[in-house]
């Protein structure tokens, strides 16, 4: 649109009449986890501005609204803004998908949209100031950070839309570059917090880091199963490149401690502004609250538009950007500097580790500001990834060749023109020199006629080729704005494929090879886009199979259930009544003690399998509950040998115990530890014959190389046996309900298979792990980790 046709925006002539400006953030929804502290950062500035008398002497007065994470809402409210409310100037967007929605509306009212946030680049307007990092000042540094640092298998999971998908093109081309090895990716709807499936496929890949472009509340989901995932396995580093200390304070230290956040401000950079700022916002808003880079971005994007106005002497819109270029102002960061040429501002790189407490701690930054580069054209390996570069690299090349031909035809025209004109004046002055009686053999009069009008000839020939390449350049021309568009379309198209819309189809606008180059590509896209759906029935189908399946699971634990407690009623009063007689016998001194102590254990017996099924089927529909209390080690592990002792004795095996008197107490569910140890020993005594049995029980050490986070905080239970050991095979299945190390077995030492994966369940339920090493013939050992202090995680 011309600028004769923008709104206008007439400066109001009382010094003192309020200045409207915009704030336009997500304030709720999925995005206000982190988007509504932007608000905050940007009304603190205003705040500080209008006390220290305004700009220009004016005061500002902020009109403030609510994205809700939508992007239809930003662009209704960006047009509510410029049009009703006729502001020059709007603080705002988060996510990449809610610039784009508002920027047409900043380009037709000519406002100008200062956008804070770290985002893909290949991007530029004149009505957009990018204060947030381009690509190239914290992507590709972090991806180089890396690789330098030895990691080789990236995968990367992020939201889905445009942010996430252009960053990972980036990463991919750079990773290729350099030969490394991306193992995976995987997009998540915007704010979808159901990542259980998706952290399980992570996993399966063992990548050395993961990049992570999550947004919103999914930050919170992945993060906290990603912890409870690493309890039982190690698991890669993360690399994050969207969260800030504000997302951290909500999803909580514990959950990130340790992973990295690539940025251009932590909240710990150590400067007079910086430390200044941070103090304004905690006394405004709490001193609970953390600053991330966001929100000082927005906080300083105020004053920058502050010192242009000033400097244009006015708030019209193209005074303050012309004032704008390569203006220098101090951030809380450090001294920024906006570069003209592509309207980002220069910017600092920085790799920060997140600590305990929150805050991250900077482990490295570039040695200067990096100058934007938001299309990448400096970098080689980046060619095929701007949509510019491409497009005008081909259509430069084509000119270049256009204009190489005509010039060549020029030149070769002009030469020969310019050669026959000068042999028909020589010829004619030989002419006119000739004798009128030529001696014979000397050329005649007539000979050199024809040879000017074979001259005359000749120039004819060229004038006709002179006016025809005249005439052949619009064709030409023609030519090649249609094989550029052909390839901008094809481009456009095989872009749109690689982002996973499979349903975009390139036009066919000729028959040569890039006609059939653009069919082969929609044949391409309709296969894969037929096989995705097939997938997609056969994902419902299967999801179909999956919910019958679990009603089926359901159904079998409840049965399980009502089974166990009908059962439990008799079997309680047939172990109290032989008890009661038990007693009654052995005072009248009858011959029947051994019978009644043989029925009293059988039914202790029957209910020790009825206690076990209960306790599957709780785990397996997800109602088994924890019940956290403190008790003293050492005097569980006394109940627990006393209890077994007649049981090992039975089997001729000797029990060794080394639990040392001083281990203390320990936080945990008392009941499910006793009954880990009762399993383990149980079953190293039910595979043994006259063999021993030994328990140990310690603190474990900083040291402890089996542990998969070095702390003190685990109380390791390791019971060796001498019995008949297991081979590879018996123990990749040995924690499987309803399972034994070997069927055979099952008749000569009894059981139901259920005792270890009670173990196992119960030990990742009590933040811990259980391991097993066996040999055939040599006995097993059974080490159980169980974490000391340990909380339920879904309380």
């Amino acid at each position: 649109m011309s600028s004769s046709h923008r709104p206008s925006f007439p400066d109001v002539d009382l010094a003192n009449s309020p200045v409207k400006v915009g704030i336009l953030h997500s304030l709720s929804g999925t995005m206000a986890l982190g988007e509504a502290a932007l608000k905050d950062g940007t009304q603190l500035a205003i705040d500080q501005i209008n006390s220290a008398g305004g700009v220009l002497g004016r005061p500002l007065q902020p009109t403030i609204e609510d994205g809700a994470s939508d992007m239809q809402i930003f662009a209704r409210l960006a047009r509510k803004l410029l049009q009703e409310e006729q502001v020059r100037v709007v603080f705002g967007c988060s996510t990449s998908s809610s610039r784009k929605a508002v920027l047409p509306q900043f380009e037709r009212a000519n406002a100008l949209l200062f956008y804070p946030v770290a985002y893909e680049g290949f991007e530029r307007s004149k009505n957009i100031i990018y204060t947030g990092a381009a690509p190239n000042q914290y992507i590709v540094p972090a991806i180089e950070y890396l690789l330098d640092g030895g990691k080789r298998k990236f995968f990367a999971i992020g939201a889905e839309g445009i942010f996430a998908r252009s960053i990972n093109r980036i990463i991919q081309a750079q990773l290729a570059a350099r030969g490394v090895e991306w193992v995976g990716q995987i997009y998540v709807p915007l704010g979808s917090t159901d990542l259980e499936a998706t952290i399980a496929h992570i996993k399966a890949t063992q990548p050395d880091v993961i990049l992570n472009a999550l947004a919103g509340a999914s930050n919170f989901a992945f993060f906290h199963h990603l912890s409870i995932a690493s309890q039982s396995a190690g698991f890669a580093s993360v690399m994050s490149f969207r969260l800030t200390e504000e997302e951290i304070r909500h999803i909580g230290a514990e959950y990130l401690a340790g992973h990295l956040i690539a940025s251009s401000y932590f909240q710990t950079v150590d400067t007079p502004q910086n430390r200044q700022f941070v103090a304004a916002y905690q006394a405004k808003y709490g001193s609970e609250r953390v600053v991330g880079d966001a929100i000082a971005t927005a906080y300083s994007n105020v004053y920058l538009w502050k010192k242009a106005v000033e400097k244009a002497g006015s708030f019209d819109v193209d005074r303050v950007r012309a004032a704008m270029g390569y203006l220098e102002w101090r951030t809380p960061g450090g001294k920024a500097k906006l570069d003209r040429a592509t309207g980002h501002t220069r910017k600092i790189a920085r790799i920060g580790r997140v600590r305990a407490d929150g805050q991250i701690e900077e482990i490295w930054r570039s040695q200067r500001p990096i100058t934007p580069d938001p299309f990448l054209k400096t970098y080689p390996w980046a060619v095929g990834i701007s949509p510019k570069g491409f497009l005008g690299e081909v259509r430069w090349s084509l000119m270049g060749l256009f204009v190489a031909l005509v010039g060549l035809a020029t030149i070769s025209t002009g030469v020969g023109w310019s050669a026959s004109q000068q042999l028909e004046r020589s010829m004619k002055l030989l002419v006119r020199s000739l004798p009128s009686n030529p001696t014979p053999g000397s050329l005649t009069k007539q000979e050199a006629k024809k040879a000017i009008d074979a001259a005359d000839r000749t120039q004819s020939w060229l004038l006709v080729l002179l006016v025809s390449s005249l005439l052949m350049m619009p064709i030409a021309l023609v030519v090649v704005f249609r094989i550029t568009q052909a390839l901008s379309l094809l481009r456009q198209k095989a872009q749109l494929l690689a982002s996973g819309d499979f349903s975009a189809r390139s036009p066919i606008v000729s028959g040569n090879e890039i006609g059939v180059l653009s069919a082969a590509l929609n044949t391409m896209a309709q296969q894969v886009n037929t096989l995705l759906k097939n997938l997609e029935v056969r994902g419902r189908e299967l999801e179909a199979a999956k919910e019958v399946a679990e009603a089926a699971n359901r159904a079998k634990n409840q049965f399980l259930a009502n089974m166990s407690h009908e059962l439990r009623t008799p079997l309680n009063a047939i172990i109290g009544y032989s008890d009661l007689l038990q007693d009654e016998v052995a005072v009248l001194g009858g011959d029947e003690v051994r019978d009644l102590q043989t029925i009293n254990r059988a039914g202790r017996h029957l209910l020790a399998l009825i206690e076990d099924i209960l306790d599957i089927s709780k785990i397996e529909a997800g109602t088994m509950e924890l019940s956290i209390e403190t008790f003293d080690v050492s005097q569980l592990v006394d109940e627990v040998v006393t209890t077994l002792r007649p049981t090992i004795a039975q089997n001729q095996n000797t029990l060794t115990v080394n639990c040392a008197a001083n281990l203390g107490t320990m936080q945990a569910d008392s009941r499910k530890v006793r009954q880990i140890l009762l399993n383990l020993l149980d079953n190293a005594t039910k595979f043994t014959k006259a063999g021993t049995i030994t328990l140990n029980v310690w603190r474990s050490e900083a040291s402890e190389p089996k542990l998969e986070t070095n702390t003190p905080e685990f109380l390791v239970f390791s019971v060796t046996d001498t019995g008949i050991g297991m081979n590879p095979q018996q123990q990749s299945y040995l924690f499987e309900a309803f399972t034994q190390a070997d069927t055979s077995l099952a008749r000569q030492y009894g059981g139901m298979g259920l005792g270890l994966a009670i173990c196992q369940n119960f030990c990742r339920m009590l933040g811990g792990r259980i391991t097993v090493e066996s040999e055939i013939d040599r006995g097993s050992t059974f080490t159980a980790y169980l974490r000391d202090g340990f909380s339920n995680p879904e309380k």
